[in-house]
């Protein structure tokens, strides 16, 4: 059987279904690859914190390349602005988030149609008590905290005055009546400018990080959930086409195998029209008697090892092409030992 391997039809049959073996492995990874693109997994980049103007750009939406990015940002809190959300957990208890704005100095060549310096929503802490939340702190401040997507307004009943559903920027802008960075920072750590920011030396958080309004409790917000998750239906394809490559395979196998068995026992292989199978200890003429079994018009040659048939169009006998065996008999009886092989039935 090796030896059938080894020949050009053989070789050249295998090096297709090694082609399209490897064509079927590539899109069984691409599947996978597509099966992990749609998780979201948290980013250590995002826990190290830059400026707020490298982070995002003002004037445009905030991207999920941006969103969760650990900022740092350098303003003055405007007096009477700060709004409250309800309905915030925080450690299993809801509350209320206290958001101001925080005017950002020399921020008007970030975005010149704004028309003046920009705004950015803070949300500077959790608090259980609304009438507990302390007045904007005063003077230049520096805040780091993490910068999140605009959320989207709620429908609802009234809300007291002061009191807003959700931290909407496009609403924000509106109530304070001020251009506004389309996102907004959840605060983890206030200090009076120009004291550096609270972090540690390799731009993380730093442990022992506050806010400058006590009665707040800093807000426990870390990067979107983190999903692990893959998509079965595209796990399902890579499977799949983990198989149509071993399928391409087991094809080249069964060529090959055939081939050697149609060389091992060509009689299973070639049939005439016509005739029902018959076997016969005998065949000859004038007396003699020959070692050979006859199946329709199909006969084998001990002596040879040889198949050989019996042509009624040329009135003669041919032995079967490519057939491993001994030497020809001697010419016997119906001229069959004519090594003939110009015909070659499938």
């Amino acid at each position: 059987m090796l030896t059938t391997a080894l020949r050009p039809r053989s070789i050249l049959a295998l090096i297709v279904s090694l082609g399209l073996a490897v064509g079927f492995v590539l899109l069984s990874q691409w599947q996978l690859e597509s099966s992990a693109q749609s998780r979201t997994v948290s980013d250590p980049a995002k826990d190290v914190a830059v400026p707020l103007a490298e982070a995002a750009e003002a004037g445009a939406p905030v991207t999920a390349a941006q969103a969760d990015q650990l900022v740092t940002v350098t303003g003055e809190y405007r007096d009477g602005s700060t709004v409250l959300v309800p309905g915030r957990l925080q450690d299993g208890a809801e509350g209320w988030w206290a958001v101001s704005a925080l005017t950002v100095p020399d921020s008007e060549r970030l975005w010149p149609d704004a028309g003046g310096e920009l705004t950015l929503a803070v949300a500077r802490g959790w608090t259980a008590d609304p009438a507990a939340v302390p007045p904007e702190p005063q003077g230049a401040v520096d805040v780091v905290g993490r910068y999140l997507p605009a959320e989207g307004p709620e429908p609802g009943e009234e809300l007291p005055d002061g009191q807003v559903r959700t931290v909407s920027p496009a609403q924000l802008t509106n109530l304070w009546d001020v251009p506004l960075w389309s996102g907004y920072v959840a605060a983890f750590a206030e200090s009076p400018a120009p004291a550096p920011p609270q972090l540690a030396p390799d731009g993380t958080l730093a442990p022992g990080a506050a806010l400058l309004s006590p009665e707040l409790t800093r807000l426990d917000i870390d990067q979107q959930p983190t999903d692990d998750s893959v998509n079965l239906l595209n796990v399902f394809y890579a499977v799949e086409w983990v198989v149509f490559a071993g399928f391409a395979l087991y094809i080249w196998w069964r060529f090959v195998r055939d081939e050697w068995q149609r060389e091992q026992h060509p009689e299973e292989y070639f049939y005439f029209e016509g005739g029902t199978p018959r076997d016969a200890s005998a065949h000859g003429s004038g007396g003699q008697v020959h070692d050979e079994r006859v199946v329709d018009e199909y006969f084998y040659d001990a002596a040879s090892g040889r198949y050989y048939y019996y042509d009624p169009a040329a009135g003669e006998y041919y032995w079967f092409d490519d057939q491993p065996g001994g030497p020809a008999r001697e010419p016997g009886p119906h001229d069959r030992t004519q090594d003939r092989t110009g015909a070659h039935h499938d």
